[in-house]
């Protein structure tokens, strides 16, 4: 078996041949690539990951790990991937506070944590309080937060008043799961994907919470998912006003910046 091999079984080939290897072989790619045969029992360790990628199991369930901002959070089933869309919310967060400024602030739907550490990691001033109904997502959260050494910064519940609430809630309408992508619809977690039936229920409980929960002038920022979900939360913002809304590489509009008015 070679490379070129295990590239013809896969849709994107290339380099998620090389990753699915590395992972099964605890070889580097260098060491992959100066191979030129591999013995059964490589194959065999091989295929069967060949097998859950062609199947449809995301390639970063595979790996157990995934690339946010740069860096390497653990991930797996019960927990949603980070997407590079999603990091337009850093760029929100530094359009907010400056990089030395001390702020607490609320991850409200933390998933694996990929936020609130990237958040603490380009904030070394700021803290953290982490929020998830479920119990598979914050084993994630808190092992990303002790691997890069951010547990005496991040605590878990809603018990204080914050600078800033940052959140990629669940939006997509209920309607529209069944015509997500396999590897989505049918292995990352519903409850992180579904917004009920306009995608806006977390929306509502976010801002309604931020009402009695972030001081007058701090921030929600939230992950959207199209125009007239920045359009409905302008209208429902309440307390807040609207800031901004920064685009991702596609063009569409993913970050919405709220402010609590003086």
């Amino acid at each position: 078996m070679k490379v070129s091999e295990v590239s013809a079984r896969l849709d994107s080939a290339g380099h998620e041949a090389l990753w699915l290897m590395s992972c099964a072989l605890g070889m580097s790619n260098a060491e992959i690539l100066s191979r030129s045969e591999f013995s059964i029992d490589e194959e065999q360790k091989v295929n069967a990951l060949i097998s859950r990628r062609i199947s449809g199991e995301p390639l970063q369930y595979i790996l157990g790990e995934a690339d946010f901002y740069g860096r390497d959070f653990r991930v797996g089933p019960g927990v949603l991937i980070p997407r590079h869309d999603t990091e337009t919310l850093i760029e929100g967060v530094k359009k907010c506070f400056s990089v030395d400024e001390p702020f607490r602030f609320l991850d409200w739907g933390t998933g694996s944590g990929c936020l609130a550490v990237t958040i603490l990691l380009e904030f070394p001033n700021s803290s953290a309080n982490i929020f998830d109904i479920s119990d598979e997502a914050l084993s994630y959260a808190r092992e990303n937060l002790s691997r890069y050494g951010l547990e005496e910064r991040a605590k878990f519940g809603v018990d204080s008043e914050f600078d800033l609430i940052v959140s990629n809630p669940p939006y997509i309408p209920s309607r529209e799961l069944s015509g997500l992508m396999r590897e989505v619809r049918d292995y990352e977690p519903g409850i992180a994907l579904d917004g009920g039936a306009d995608g806006m229920d977390f929306y509502r409980e976010i801002t309604a919470l931020g009402t009695s929960r972030v001081r007058r002038g701090g921030y929600i920022i939230f992950e959207t998912g199209n125009m007239n979900q920045v359009r409905e939360l302008e209208r429902l913002s309440g307390d807040f006003e609207f800031v901004n809304t920064i685009f991702d590489d596609g063009n569409f509009p993913r970050c919405l910046i709220l402010r609590r008015i003086d």
